[in-house]
């Protein structure tokens, strides 16, 4: 499959779930504020700074970092898919939050954005979905700053992450699960080596690398239905795949996943956690 094909298939995917992703927000913000903070933190951000938010989703850490960086600092976020940007443009005005921008882009090598005119940069759980994440890095050390920061977030992989490794296997005991092209490596677990995501920095150019490896949590539900109906709305890879089956069989995942849900978290409310790659690194001065 190539480049164009995979962004497209994406496009459709993710703004299946868009309108989720809003609406969940309070599922995943605050529970995975651990991996919003260690990003920020590593960025260094400070108030007046202008900062980059490549795959920006609905804005998180996009409005985050707006609030570091204050009135007279600047965020601007960027994603292919249109309606991610339109929720995140109506998250930032219910929250009047003034100092965010949010546009959409046709690549992730295509900001958009003159060279060296950004303070720091942030991509959180986006470039193991890029088909081209050497273009993408590229991209951002240009519109750096020299001296300017880069902190790119990934996931383990499913092995260990407990939401994918949980849900993969209710999804495969009913259906066999979607197929990946060969040469599509493309996903939420798609770039699950801390080696491999230290290595894209340095061919990039990006020096002073820093790196963190650590288990968080992914998101929360109040029980095993809702952490369902959380996944099966939001995970936009599998939307189509659960739209395709008929009835009986959509029932039948449903119940299979309250019981697993419910056998992983008896005592409480679900909150799965995952193995998170954190790496920051420096455009050179």
């Amino acid at each position: 499959m190539n480049s164009q094909a995979v962004r497209a298939q994406q496009i459709t995917e993710w703004t299946l779930c868009a309108g989720a992703w809003r609406e969940y927000r309070a599922n995943f913000v605050e529970p995975s504020r651990p991996i919003t903070e260690t990003m920020l933190r590593l960025a260094d951000l400070r108030p007046g700074e202008r900062v980059l938010d490549l795959a920006c989703g609905v804005g998180n850490p996009a409005l985050d970092a707006a609030a570091r960086v204050g009135a007279d600092g600047h965020v601007l976020g960027l994603d292919l898919v249109e309606a991610m940007v339109d929720g995140a443009r109506a998250v930032a005005a219910e929250a009047g939050v003034r100092n965010v921008e949010f546009r959409t882009i046709p690549d992730e090598r295509t900001l958009g954005v003159p060279d060296a005119t950004f303070d720091a940069a942030t991509c959180r759980a986006g470039l193991q979905y890029m088909p081209d994440r050497a273009g993408a890095m590229e991209a951002v050390l240009r519109a750096l700053r020299p001296g300017g920061r880069f902190v790119a977030m990934t996931l383990g992989s499913a092995e260990r992450c407990m939401p994918f490794q949980l849900t993969n296997g209710i999804v495969s005991r009913h259906v066999p699960l979607p197929a990946k092209a060969p040469d599509d490596d493309s996903g939420p677990v798609g770039l699950s080596s801390l080696k491999e995501l230290v290595h894209l920095f340095g061919e990039a150019g990006f020096v002073d690398l820093r790196t963190e490896v650590f288990e968080a949590p992914i998101f929360e539900a109040a029980d095993p239905a809702s952490a369902w109906e959380f996944f099966a709305r939001t995970a936009g890879p599998f939307i189509p795949l659960l739209e395709s089956l008929p009835e009986p069989t959509r029932q039948a995942i449903h119940e299979d996943a309250v019981r697993t849900f419910g056998a992983a978290f008896p005592d409480g409310p679900v909150r799965p956690t995952g193995e998170v790659l954190v790496v920051c690194g420096r455009r050179p001065d």
